[in-house]
């Protein structure tokens, strides 16, 4: 056995690639030339296609075949003697027609005298009939002799090999590339593996496995200084000689000239001075120019980083800077472009080179405060501010107001200190603030927690810009003043407000009861990094407020791992008190709740007045549910007259409701009314019902004992009454259903935006059905029951089974009606929506809301339900209750609009409302009574009694007396 070759003859030919394209044209010619001479050595750049094009010819010929790699041999004699038995192996052949042997890989013997040798002697006197080709990435080794007589010797090169425009099409054709065919061959001359590989994607990932392996072969096949140029140049853009003599290479002139003839995904300019690597071979180059030693890699970037800087492009510099461990340098640099990249808000980039610049003995340059402090607040980095303060200590901040810009720097250390707890040293910044809109600003911040009023609060103007304009509307949201922070301000995308004002915008509509608007803008804004409050506290309230308990508790959870690394006091307080509000409100547990809220004294809630008295808030709930009121009564009212004081209006309706309860539990009725029509006050004046309905969900009887007071059932306290009856979870809907049922009119079923079609009318009432019961659920029985009334057990069964089976067949993918036992559910049921449930949710949105939100809404309801009657032409018992029920609904709905408009001055809209109200029904009270209005403020006295002659046939139909409280109306209308 010879060292490192197996005993025994050599294989034939080895497999074709599966999927390679025959190319005809090729073959033929390597044929032709093997006809007229017995060597052809076939020499050709690395992926020029030269294995595949021998192999496709060898195989074309009648006769034996063999192949030797020389890849695999070793050095020295023992190569000379591996070459020679393998050499003897292959020669003896015989067959049918000439024998062909091929050697691949001649450029591994350069250089190797005996090898050489051993090689040339074949080359000079074969076998008769043997056909050798030699096969090489480089120029044949000078010592294989006879490869100069051109008479027995034919040569290949890649001009020879080269795709033509066909030829790639077909290559291209399995990836649906064949359009791409031309541009490539002229981009890449043809070079073959140029032609298959998308050189020119940016995808990273593209640039592993295979694609490192080809471009590795690539770089094998140059010089030593070839591939250094290659690798060092990969951090530019654009290579010319200049550039990368600047990056330290020695003769690149030279160096690039012969690049020049080399196949390699380069990109040159047509005069050959400039050239370009493709983006998958530069992402390769750039990865082997990041593994250079780091001495290498640290020069590199450095010389990298000044040419950046001599270019004027400074940004990029001090990331280099940065890599190559020049903080000082960086930072010079940074003081210059740190402005440009905080007005576009790019506090990633911001926040990475500060964080990686080491401090500097003395006072830190205004740039660089300016940028920590804007970091500081846009990322929630409290922290920062407090740091800096640390190390240089007052007599630096208290220069700020002489400085440019320093007015804002000294606003956003009090936020600083403010929210890290530290609000005494906070007071003193705020002492020296000069007089101004910022100081404004930071002082009804520290009115927050001083507990001084609110009032005057500076107004959200819609051309101030700048992270403390962001600051105010947190304060805003505090206070209360929810109307002035719903808006979508036409502010440049790098406007603060825009970008990291959303949160406290989501946050107030929906608190004004604008579910759906607050959840559109919540999903708008991306599945990224998000604000500290948006994760930790609005997600929270939420999905609390769309009765997803299990989602609003794990949104606690996650929010407190975002408030962890803020270093604020204030958002671990609020965290705690959103922690006891759930306990409350969502499990009723009172154990859980005096535990969040005793955590949050012992982390200071007393020492802000707004937490002070979010926490009087909800201990005073916790208090009425364990049965003590007179404690309740005292809490409440200490934290209703602190926010009724402090003009922090937020949640002043949901204490003032707790604390009704408790005067009434406590025997005080007068002061119980009189917290109940504060709540109520606040709330009209907030331009919203949702808090207050919340509160009013936790102690309902409030809201009853209020209407059975009043002398008109017209009035808020009643809608009220009529708001809490629709329940919570009606506020639930999907955002993007998959699956829509339209049932007003003519019922239509789309998937995925495209309308199907049952084949069996039963399964579209079978999904109506399911959609009107709780998480979209119901037992068969319950079915049987209602779809299929008067049938046989059998029979029912049988078609409920029919009913299911077709109705799975339309079903969109990842959508499914599964049976448990006798349990029928459809799963995900947020993936699934009616019409009719888009309208009882919109109606209960409605209740939620006041003035022109509610007023619009009521009407997106009316247009819903309007496109004709429930499941119109068809009747059985559980679908005419059904469209009773909602009919019912749709003429309420109709008289609500009504009173808003009336509300808001919209006099032909109110009379419109009315009219079509009773038309549905002649016989509902508030509709002539709504009539009665809207024609009084319309001035027609002769509608007027007109309406109340038509009031009086009506009652009359009914054989019912015309009731007193319509006699006094018309009276007093009539005055």
């Amino acid at each position: 056995m010879t060292r490192g070759l197996p005993d025994g003859p050599l294989p034939g030919l080895p497999d074709v690639p599966a999927g390679v394209v025959p190319r005809p044209r090729v073959t033929r010619r390597i044929l032709q030339a093997l006809a007229g001479r017995p060597v052809l050595v076939v020499a050709a750049s690395a992926g020029a296609g030269k294995t595949t094009a021998v192999l496709q010819a060898a195989r074309a010929l009648p006769g034996p075949a063999a192949w030797i790699p020389l890849g695999g041999l070793a050095t020295g004699d023992i190569a000379a003697e591996a070459l020679r038995v393998r050499l003897a192996r292959a020669v003896p052949a015989t067959g049918a027609g000439p024998p062909v042997l091929v050697v691949d890989g001649l450029e591994h013997i350069a250089g190797r005298a005996t090898a050489e040798e051993a090689l040339g002697a074949l080359v000079l006197q074969p076998p008769r009939g043997l056909r050798l080709v030699l096969v090489t990435r480089a120029e044949p080794p000078e010592g294989i002799a006879g490869l100069g007589d051109v008479h027995r010797v034919a040569f290949f090169d890649d001009t020879d090999l080269a795709f033509d425009v066909s030829e790639a099409a077909r290559a291209l054709r399995p990836a649906g590339l064949e359009e791409q065919a031309q541009f490539r061959v002229r981009a890449m001359k043809g070079w073959v593996t140029g032609v298959l590989h998308d050189w020119w994607a940016t995808d990273p990932a593209a640039a592993a496995g295979r694609l490192d392996l080809l471009c590795a072969g690539l770089l094998r096949q140059l010089t030593e200084a070839e591939a250094a140029l290659l690798v060092a140049t990969s951090v530019l853009d654009e290579v010319t000689a200049e550039s990368a003599n600047a990056l330290g290479l020695s003769c690149p002139d030279r160096t690039m000239a012969a690049l020049r003839h080399r196949r390699l995904p380069l990109a040159w300019s047509r005069d050959g001075t400039r050239m370009r690597p493709l983006p998958r071979f530069r992402g390769y180059l750039r990865k082997r120019a990041d593994a250079m030693g780091e001495n290498a890699r640290r020069e590199l970037r450095r010389r990298h980083a000044r040419l950046l800087e001599a270019a004027g492009r400074h940004e990029e510099a001090v990331t280099e800077l940065l890599m190559a461990g020049e903080p000082a340098a960086a930072r010079r640099a940074a003081e210059q472009v740190l402005p440009g990249v905080l007005d576009r808000l790019d506090l990633a980039t911001a926040e990475s080179w500060l964080d990686r610049m080491r401090p500097v003995p003395g006072p830190p340059a205004p740039g660089l405060v300016s940028a920590a402090l804007r970091i500081a607040f846009g990322r929630e980095q409290c922290w920062r501010g407090l740091r800096l303060a640390d190390q240089h200590g007052p007599s630096w901040w208290g220069g700020l107001p002489g400085q440019p810009g320093g007015s804002e720097d000294l606003a956003l250390l009090v936020w600083c200190f403010w929210h890290a707890g530290r609000t005494d040293e906070a007071r003193q910044m705020l002492r020296v603030m000069p007089p101004g809109r910022h100081r404004d600003i930071a002082a009804a911040l520290m009115s927050l927690a001083d507990g001084t009023p609110l009032t005057p609060l500076p107004d959200l103007r819609a051309d101030a810009a700048g992270p403390v304009e962001v600051m105010l509307m947190r304060i805003a949201y505090m206070g209360g003043r929810l109307a002035e922070l719903q808006g979508d301000p036409a502010a440049p995308p790098g406007d603060w407000r825009r970008a990291t004002g959303a949160p406290w915008t989501v946050a107030a509509l929906r608190a004004t009861g604008r579910i759906s608007r607050a959840g559109e803008m919540y999903a708008s804004l991306g599945d990224g990094p998000r604000p500290v409050w948006l994760t930790a506290i609005d997600d929270v309230e939420l999905m609390a407020d769309l009765g997803r308990r299990e989602e609003a508790w794990a949104a606690l959870t996650a929010g407190r791992q975002a408030v962890a690394a803020t270093g604020s006091r204030v958002y671990e307080i609020l965290s705690l008190l959103l922690e006891a509000k759930l306990a409350l409100r969502l499990d009723r547990d009172v154990a859980r709740a005096t535990r969040a809220l005793t955590e949050a004294a012992r982390h200071g809630s007393a020492r802000y007045a707004f937490t002070g008295e979010l926490a009087g808030t909800w201990h005073g709930l916790q208090l009425l549910l364990a049965g003590r009121h007179g404690e309740a009564a005292h809490r409440l009212a200490v934290a209703v007259a602190a926010m009724t004081t402090g003009d922090r209006l937020l949640e002043l309706p949901t204490a003032a409701v707790y604390l009704s309860e408790a005067m009434w539990r406590a025997g005080d009725a007068e002061a119980a009314d009189a917290a109940a029509d504060l709540a109520l006050g606040v709330a009209s004046a907030q331009g919203g019902r949702h808090l207050l309905l919340q509160a009013l969900d936790d102690v309902p009887a409030v809201a009853v004992r209020r209407a059975d007071a009043e002398p008109s059932h017209s009035s808020p306290w009643h809608e009220l009454v009529a708001a809490l009856s629709s329940g919570r979870a009606a506020l639930s809907a999907p955002a993007s259903p998959r699956l829509v049922l339209e049932e007003f009119g003519v019922v239509r079923l789309s998937a995925d935006g495209r309308e199907v079609r049952p084949r069996l009318a039963k399964s579209t009432e079978l999904l109506a059905f399911l959609l009107n019961r709780p998480a979209a659920t119901a037992r068969r029985a319950l079915l049987l029951e209602s779809l299929f009334p008067g049938r046989s057990d059998a029979a029912g069964r049988s078609y409920l089974r029919q009913a299911v089976y077709r109705l799975r067949e339309v079903l969109p993918e990842g959508v499914a009606l599964l049976q448990e036992g006798d349990v029928h559910r459809l799963t995900p049921h947020a993936s699934v929506a009616g019409s009719s449930g888009s309208f009882e949710r919109l109606l209960a949105e409605a209740g939620r809301q006041d003035g022109e939100h509610r007023f619009h809404t009521l009407l997106e309801a009316l247009r819903t339900a309007g496109r004709g009657p429930y499941f119109e032409g068809v009747s059985t018992p559980w679908l005419d209750a059904r469209r009773e029920e909602l009919a019912a609904a749709l003429t309420q709905a109709q008289v609500d609009a009504g009173a808003v408009a009336l509300r808001l001055g919209r006099i032909r809209e109110t009379r419109e409302l009315a009219g079509a109200a009773l038309e549905r029904d002649p016989y509902r009270e508030q509709a002539w009574r709504l009539a009665l209005a809207g024609a009084e403020a319309a001035g027609d006295d002769g509608e007027l009694i007109e309406l109340y002659r038509g009031y009086l046939r009506a009652m009359a139909d009914l054989g019912v007396r015309p009731s007193e409280e319509m006699r006094r109306l018309v009276e007093r209308l009539r005055r």
